[in-house]
């Protein structure tokens, strides 16, 4: 199998982590494709011109972080369980992500068409995303699940993008799972380059 990734795209970095958490690095090998650049590998196998994208053995693609990490998750050895509520927690952590990558694409549009409309929307349902995700904490849930994984790329994000967000101000549960995540091997080997 063939990951298609970016070293900046938070989708890609979770579907980097859970190759290496579901012990996968030797079944699956992750190839440099930025998006922006339209390579043709990347085009032939996914049209949307987006990363992440799996090719599996077959040759056909998976795209999409949450339908490739469903997939990696059913071909590993030590899968993670799920259920509803973890589920819940990965789409809330995923429309996370959509804010803080739609706001990154917004702020580096050139300034003629640049709309403070968007980000600043975007900075609000940012921030209500945030507080909904601390009230859902509170200590109990698992870490190595999809929804707080999720979580924990989407806060790695707001680090590597947006270091003035103070996302950590009041949000213990969450500071708490970052924590727990941002210690483990696989997070740290994937993090973003700082030259970008």
């Amino acid at each position: 199998m063939k990951l298609l990734a970016s070293d900046t795209s938070p989708y890609a970095r979770k579907c980097r982590i859970l190759i290496q958490e579901f012990g996968l690095v030797n079944r699956v090998d992750v190839v440099d494709a930025h998006p922006f650049q339209d390579g043709q590998t990347l085009l032939d196998a996914n049209p949307l011109g987006r990363v992440p994208c799996l090719i599996m053995d077959d040759g056909r693609a998976l795209t999409e972080s949450t339908l490739i990490a469903s997939y990696l998750n059913d071909v590993a050895s030590n899968r993670w369980s799920s259920d509803w509520d973890d589920r819940r927690l990965e789409a809330l952590g995923t429309g996370l992500l959509d804010l803080a990558v739609g706001r990154r694409i917004e702020m580096v549009r050139d300034e003629a068409i640049f709309s403070e409309y968007w980000i600043k929307r975007r900075e609000q349902g940012i921030l209500r995303a945030l507080d909904q995700l601390e009230a859902e904490f509170d200590g109990d849930i698992a870490i190595k699940a999809m929804g707080p994984l999720t979580i924990a790329v989407g806060l790695g994000y707001l680090d590597f993008r947006f270091p003035e967000s103070n996302w950590r101000d009041g949000r213990a549960n969450l500071l708490k799972l970052f924590e727990s995540w941002s210690a483990r091997d696989s997070y740290i080997s994937t993090e973003p380059p700082t030259s970008i």
